[in-house]
């Protein structure tokens, strides 16, 4: 579906908090998909990005005669490797405004042994830097005719193969040049020295030679620190005929720098240090104040507090197509940013720096311009500007990461992006996803914590009731966890089969009413059963087990997508760590107690004898997640109050906050 011309950016006026589903690596597909092609068999490429670049690059290789199959839904691509062979000896192919395809494309055309190839792209298109590898292809036996303007697309190649031996590069404009070369210089007729002539910005190279070694070329290397050596004759191959693709890091820069302009906490789902240089963005990020822990899931981007976030000083030099992210929230910063090693970038989809200078002067911002930087002194905000994107998706990004801050105060658009679907270039959704965390930002989940008796069930059913949220009883997980694990005849001290078990069990979750109820392999425990005196007198026991709780945690965090799922407004959560552990940043944290001996009346009124004061010493000891007033919770003693006279206090704190959203 196409985005209207002027796209009106909505403000997010709740701190962001959820998961981003990436898209796949820009870079890693369309490399990965010119390996597969030179591959000894058929691939296929789990996790790819399905945008204009990489289909432009994918249709390319089927003009070229290979066979390539797209599975959208499935994100996964199938390319038939030809063993290094290129299947068509005539093709008119369109780059349109892909470096990537440019440059990976003309390399393997003239890589064939014989053919004659056109090329040629978009106006701008005809502009970026070329030179560089047409001039070693030359070298390594490839005519090329220049269509138009020496040094430039358009150009007919005439094919011969590669030679080999030592060749020459000047790849200091695009290191996509110095990657074209090298990844198809296995098939030349003899080993190939490449030598660079100029400097080169070395993270893309990096992964580019990543890639070549995990498609089973290992014999890179390094003849001095600006030259390499190829290998000939060998074959690239996939293990098992499967090459998975990592989530795109430049991607993940908006996305990391959401929580600096709204507030709250993100999980870059996936994204883990590795094969792309982008991610040291992230490290920026950390400068300017944002806090960044890399989990098992991926990287956790969070800003909270009071603290202003800072400017700061960056040479972008090796990791560039991140610096308009920072850039365009530069105007929210403490203080001037200061921002280097950016000239190449006046060669990209359009001049980068001096377009970002434009928006930035258009925004009211002070901006000091040189050839190679941007200095960005904060001043108060233009509202009513439209940004200009050059036909650039990372301008479309950007200025949308800086238009979700809300800049008025009441939640309405400020700033407008002017042609937004340039971002089909590489994220497609990208609006589709950013909407979804603003939609995320404005579903309420209370959290309610306090021991044994507090009152935590029947307040939660109360207030579920009254906001129409999904209630969860995380004690009735840890009690249907706990009887399973009785059943299995599992005692409590035995940590080593309460982590074996928990490998085998599958989680789910039936909604009844207005609750959440876990199921175990399909099925619920009886409520009898999970309230029954031996899960009581165990529960706090294996409750107190580092692994256990760690397995509940995705789950428990997971309820909220049940709520959405099933119509409600939000999530009412309860247990003894939900404000403290499991959403920290909930909407609305509270914390019920009172005194030991009213709640082991109260427990005795309800026929279920508990042993109050031993459940809360074990709570509250236990090293994972002890029983624990968190920090900015409203209290609550209940010893004195009426189920209504908390439900009330409770509710009008909600009913007001809400109000003001």
């Amino acid at each position: 579906m196409s985005l209207p011309d002027l796209l009106p950016i909505q403000p997010f006026t709740r701190p962001v908090r959820g998961t981003v589903t990436l898209p796949g690596s820009k870079s890693i597909t369309n490399r990965a998909l010119l390996l597969a092609a030179l591959c000894d068999g058929p691939v296929t490429l789990t996790g790819a990005l399905f945008s204009e670049d990489t289909e432009i690059m994918a249709e390319a290789l089927r003009q070229l005669g290979f066979v390539v199959k797209e599975d959208v839904e499935q994100k996964t691509i199938y390319v038939e490797g030809r063993a290094g062979k290129i299947p068509a000896e005539n093709a008119t192919l369109h780059v349109g405004l892909a470096g990537t395809a440019a440059r990976f494309l003309t390399a393997l055309c003239a890589a064939a042994p014989k053919g004659t190839y056109k090329i040629d792209g978009v106006a701008q298109m005809r502009k970026r830097p070329m030179k560089g590898l047409f001039d070693a292809l030359e070298k390594q036996g490839a005519k090329i005719n220049y269509l138009g303007e020496t040094g430039f697309f358009p150009i007919e190649i005439h094919a011969h193969g590669l030679r080999g031996g030592s060749v020459e590069i000047d790849a200091s404009e695009s290191s996509q040049m110095l990657s074209a070369l090298l990844m198809v210089s296995p098939l030349a007729k003899e080993t190939t020295d490449i030598h660079l002539t100029n400097s080169v910005r070395w993270p893309f190279v990096q992964m580019t030679t990543n890639l070549m070694s995990r498609f089973a070329q290992p014999n890179i290397g390094h003849l001095s620190e600006h030259s390499f050596r190829v290998q000939n004759q060998t074959a690239y191959s996939a293990e098992g005929g499967i090459f998975p693709i990592d989530p795109d890091a430049t991607a993940a820069s908006y996305f990391a720098a959401l929580p600096i302009v709204s507030r709250g906490k993100l999980l870059l789902h996936g994204l883990h240090q590795g094969l792309q240089g982008d991610t040291d963005f992230l490290g920026i990020c950390e400068k300017v104040g944002l806090s960044v822990e890399e989990t098992n899931a991926g990287f956790e981007a969070s800003f909270c507090g009071t603290q202003k976030p800072t400017g700061h000083t960056q040479d972008f030099s090796e990791f560039s197509d991140t610096f308009l992210t920072l850039a365009a929230i530069a105007p929210l910063l403490d203080g001037p940013t200061k921002i280097t090693g950016i000239a190449h970038t006046r060669k990209q989809e359009t001049d980068r720096v001096k377009g970002m200078a434009n928006e930035l002067k258009k925004l009211g911002q002070h901006v000091i311009e040189t050839e190679d930087s941007l200095e960005i002194h904060p001043k108060p905000l233009t509202p009513g500007v439209t940004i200009e994107t050059y036909g650039d998706h990372r301008f479309a990004m950007s200025f949308a990461i800086l238009g979700c801050y809300d800049l008025l105060g009441n939640g309405q658009p400020w700033l407008t992006i002017k042609n937004p679907d340039c971002c089909k270039k590489t994220f497609p959704n990208f609006f589709d996803v950013l909407n979804q965390l603003r939609q995320e930002a404005h579903f309420p989940i209370v959290a309610i914590d306090g021991g044994a008796a507090s009152g935590k069930s029947s307040t939660s059913r109360a207030i579920a009731e009254c906001f129409n949220l999904l209630h969860v009883d995380t004690g009735s997980f840890y009690r249907a966890v706990t009887a399973e694990l009785l059943a299995r005849g599992i005692a409590t001290t035995d940590q080593s089969a309460v982590k074996n078990a928990l490998g085998q069990i599958t989680l789910g979750t039936r909604v009844t009413g207005r609750s959440a109820f876990m199921e175990i392999g399909g099925q619920t425990i009886p409520e009898a059963r999970i309230r029954s005196a031996e899960v009581t007198a165990a529960v706090s026991h294996f409750a107190a087990i580092p692994e256990l709780r760690a397995a509940l945690l995705a789950y428990q965090r997971g309820q909220t997508d049940v709520a959405r799922k099933n119509d409600f407004c939000g999530l009412v959560m309860e247990g003894r760590d939900i404000g403290s552990v499991i959403f920290p940043d909930a909407d609305f944290r509270f914390f019920l107690h009172a005194d030991p001996a009213e709640r082991a009346r109260r427990r005795e009124q309800q026929g279920q004898p508990d042993q109050i004061a031993e459940r809360d010493r074990l709570d509250s000891q236990r090293k994972t997640a002890p029983l624990v007033l968190p920090p900015g919770a409203t209290g609550i003693d209940s010893t004195y109050l009426t189920l209504e006279q908390v439900v009330e206090k409770l509710s009008a704190t909600i009913a007001t906050r809400l109000s003001r959203a």
